[in-house]
Parts: structure tokens; C-alpha cells; sequence
């Protein structure tokens, strides 16, 4: 894709193209990182928000648990994570 030209308005916004969003599935709402690099560069990274009730963030945050179990000397049986998740 070639390099665009965009403009910033008053309220310091900027739109991006529709070919953009539509190559990298962005949506209105949607948040980013912005970064400056190499003094003069801008780097917008699309920050994607997990659904809390997502499955895999669910059990992200088990294993997370479980870690801390098990350094506190508990143990929660790998059967017992997988039923709670119905994997």
C-alpha cells in the first residue's frame, strides 16, 4: 500500500483512510499506542481490548491464578481448570 497523506484538524484529529481500515479491520472505537520514533516519526499500533468474558481470558487469568497458587504452595488439578473452562 503506498504512503497516504493525511491532515491533522484543529482538534489535533486525523482520519484514516478507508482503505487502511479496511486492510487492518479497524473500526470506529477502536484504540491505539502512538509512539515517536527516530525524532520525528509517528507509530500508531492498534491496541486491541479482550471481552472479559472471552474464553481464553478466562483462562489467561486461571493460569495466572494457578501461578500464584503454586508458588504460595497450592495446587489446583489441571481437570478441575479444564472442566471450569469446559475445555
Amino acid at each position: 500500500m503506498a504512503i497516504r497523506e493525511i491532515t491533522l484538524t484543529r482538534q489535533h484529529q486525523v482520519t484514516i483512510p478507508k482503505q487502511v481500515c479496511e486492510r487492518l479491520r479497524l473500526q470506529g472505537g477502536d484504540r491505539f499506542e502512538i509512539a515517536i520514533f527516530q525524532g520525528n516519526k509517528l507509530l500508531l499500533k492498534p491496541k486491541k481490548m479482550i471481552d472479559a468474558d472471552d474464553r481464553a481470558y478466562r483462562l489467561g487469568r486461571e493460569i495466572l491464578e494457578a501461578e500464584r497458587q503454586i508458588k504460595r504452595g497450592e495446587v489446583v488439578p489441571w481437570s478441575e481448570i479444564k472442566r471450569h473452562h469446559r475445555l
